[in-house]
């Protein structure tokens, strides 16, 4: 697989990129919000109605891999964070570094939400009246990092918070392979290894990585078309949310096991962002388990995705 960027102006980066099924895309990527003005694939219909589901899909995967490869190569914040795995892996690092007692505050209610599902707890917010199904529902909150970047500082922290977790793009090398995958899913996703960096020795940020807020309890449920509505809570600021949890109503009966449950619940999301982009993820990100709600109704729908959300039922766990 060979990633490339071939030009860049003040507004655009130009990118080469191809895909698992050694099919070749050029896009152009604006490089201050992320965009993408232009795609061209020519072994699909330029009309996506004309293109089959999977090629659709094929399509998506290289639109997500060029933004992650301009944010990982040059420091631009094309990927919107809750889907960065740099970002989502930065929040995860830093709750864990929370005092006990700043955890309980950032996320006491939210565990106690989750544990009405299963006792008495007091429920901290009620469930919108749109929910009809209350085991049905998925707590949504985001957190936010103290490394607001504005201006010119966007490019410079954002490579650096690349670099930091071992997920810069600067060197080749081989992805651990996950030894579970079979020769056929291998094939699939073998196309990206060349160009995506194993995990490297971490070191500490010069950035403030700390958590400094989370929002209120969005709750996401299946309104009466089925559909995955969103009840959204307050938020304590404007700018873009850092990561995004999504969580089952399910929590572990003791309150001192819920900072691994959201640690590993983080590394799921980390893997999500790597495998709808293409990508076997690095390896301390082969775990099992549910990540994102809308990346586990992908899994369920294409065949090329391993169902890595999924614990038990009649499939072979493939990572982890």
């Amino acid at each position: 697989m060979e990633s490339t960027i071939e030009g860049e102006d003040e507004n655009y980066v130009k990118v080469y990129i191809t895909d698992n099924l050694d099919s070749e895309h050029e896009l152009t990527i604006d490089k201050n919000s992320g965009d993408i003005p232009y795609h061209q694939c020519d072994a699909y219909a330029d009309d996506a109605n004309r293109r089959t589901s999977e090629e659709n899909e094929y399509n998506n995967q290289a639109r997500r891999y060029a933004k992650y490869y301009v944010f990982a190569q040059r420091g631009y914040d094309t990927v919107e964070h809750i889907e960065n795995p740099a970002y989502v892996d930065a929040v995860r690092r830093a709750i864990a570094d929370l005092s006990p007692a700043e955890f309980k505050r950032y996320f006491g209610a939210l565990y106690r939400q989750l544990r009405s599902h299963h006792d008495d707890t007091e429920r901290p917010r009620e469930l919108p009246s749109g929910v009809r199904k209350p085991d049905a529902v998925v707590y949504e909150p985001e957190i936010y990092l103290g490394l607001e970047a504005v201006g010119e500082d966007v490019a410079e922290r954002a490579q650096a918070l690349a670099t930091a977790h071992g997920f810069d793009l600067e060197e080749s090398a081989e992805v651990q392979p996950v030894s579970e995958l079979s020769d056929e899913t291998l094939s699939r996703w073998k196309a990206f290894g060349d160009d995506l960096a194993a995990i490297v020795t971490r070191e500490d940020l010069t950035t403030n990585l700390t958590i400094t807020g989370v929002s209120g309890l969005h709750i996401g449920y299946p309104n009466r078309l089925g559909k995955h509505e969103v009840d959204e809570a307050d938020s304590p600021f404007t700018h873009q949310a850092d990561a995004r949890l999504s969580l089952l109503p399910y929590a572990p009966e003791s309150f001192d096991e819920f900072p691994a449950y959201l640690d590993h619940h983080l590394r799921c999301q980390v893997r999500d962002c790597f495998l709808k982009m293409g990508v076997v993820p690095p390896e301390e990100f082969h775990v099992v388990g549910f990540g994102k709600f809308r990346d586990s109704r992908r899994y369920d729908h294409f065949e090329m995705y391993p169902e890595v959300h999924k614990r038990d039922g009649n499939h072979t766990p493939l990572l982890g």
